[in-house]
């Protein structure tokens, strides 16, 4: 998606090409980044269209195995009920010809197995309720048989049709968080920018103050034969600048930007999510989540200021951690590529990269994304989505 370059650009060209004296503002970064959003959010209905073909093909994997299952149990029981119908033609039939009515019996048609029961059931005196009950049997399977193939034909395509979506849309996250990368890295600049003018102004007036209190205190006479190191003595600290250098180098262009304290979006960069609670999911399970998709590896943050509860690795969520908030919530966070400078028992501040997106666990490589869940208080998991829209936008 080359129009995020292409609509971000301007504003960061200017940025980079105009005088220090008359760097982008933070209004045009707050443009470039309203400007970014707007692309997300047009970005929407294809994450929709993402989260809906990922709950429909867990349904119909669910559904699969489901009957895979029944016709496993289907099959057991026609082998059992043609096992008593086997025993009544032996005692009706010599030599092998009953086996081979029984065997071209089950293989027939419809309207020929139906023939061959009545003709049973006529010849022999079956039970009507064995015949029936084989009826049922023979029938069941079929459809269940019929049903297989139509869904594993629909899950082919649902599947196809996913990978399809999930990489066009990672393709936009992707562009989308590069932008956003670019907007932190220009404001750091920025923040450099004003730091250093700041310090050498304040060099400035240092250095006029030494003058003017030099000037005031030598003879007149004295002026023009001044020792020569009695201004080459005086410098200003040089621990100043050192510091400021060592501080503005501890930022980087991944780091979110500052939180106002009432909670930011899990996912520090471009992100879709979609309603999804209660949506199938592989295993028969229900999700009981939000699913954050982003590129991969973008930054993971801590949703509000708490402590790290657990950290952890399992078949279902790969890579996860719970988050206690200082109110006693509980925040999961699932398929993590990798962890950030986490451990447990460690507090951390609103903001804080907890971790990074990935598709660790059961999450499909092509659909890197957070399952994000919010649980109150430590108890059940409740539906993040309002919560998250709300520090998400």
């Amino acid at each position: 998606m080359n129009r995020f370059v292409r609509i971000v650009a301007g504003l960061l060209l200017v940025g980079m090409a105009v005088p220090a004296v008359a760097a982008v503002t933070d209004a045009d970064i707050d443009r470039a980044r309203d400007e970014v959003n707007r692309i997300v959010s047009e970005s929407q209905e294809l994450g929709d269209a993402v989260q809906a073909a990922y709950a429909r093909q867990a349904e119909l994997e669910n559904e699969i195995q489901s009957l895979e299952s029944s016709i496993e149990f289907a099959q057991i029981q026609l082998r059992e009920t043609q096992k008593r119908l086997e025993e009544v033609a032996v005692e009706l039939y010599i030599g092998s010809t009953s086996g081979v009515s029984i065997s071209v019996l089950f293989l027939a048609n419809d309207d020929r197995f139906e023939a061959g029961l009545e003709y049973l059931r006529e010849a022999s005196g079956v039970d009507t309720g064995v015949i029936n009950q084989l009826r049922i049997f023979k029938r069941e399977l079929d459809r269940q048989t019929g049903r297989l193939s139509d869904a594993s034909a629909e899950q082919e395509l649902v599947t196809a049709e996913l990978q399809e979506l999930a990489l066009e849309l990672q393709a936009d996250l992707a562009d989308a968080q590069a932008v956003y990368d670019q907007l932190l890295a220009q404001q750091q600049r920025e923040e450099e920018e004003r730091r250093r003018r700041e310090e050498e102004e304040r060099r400035r007036l240092e250095e006029a103050a030494r003058q003017a209190t030099s000037t005031t205190a030598a003879p007149a006479t004295s002026v023009t034969s001044a020792q020569p190191g009695t201004t080459t003595t005086a410098q200003a600290p040089a621990s100043t600048s050192g510091e400021t250098t060592t501080t503005l180098g501890e930022t980087t262009t991944t780091s979110p930007p500052p939180s106002s304290g009432g909670g930011v979006c899990p996912v520090a960069g471009a992100v879709s999510f979609s309603d999804t609670w209660g949506a199938p999911r592989s295993g028969g399970r229900r999700h009981q989540g939000v699913d954050m998709i982003a590129a991969r590896g973008t930054p993971i943050v801590a949703i509000y200021a708490g402590t790290i509860k657990r950290i952890s690795t399992n078949t279902l969520g790969g890579k996860s951690i719970w988050l206690r908030a200082g109110n006693g919530d509980e925040f999961y966070y699932a398929h993590l590529d990798n962890y950030g400078d986490i451990s447990v028992g460690k507090s951390v501040s609103e903001g804080y990269v907890v971790g990074y997106n990935g598709s660790s666990g059961n999450a499909p490589d092509w659909l890197p994304h957070l399952h994000f869940e919010f649980h109150p208080g430590g108890g059940s998991a409740v539906n993040p989505y309002p919560l998250v829209k709300s520090v998400c936008g």
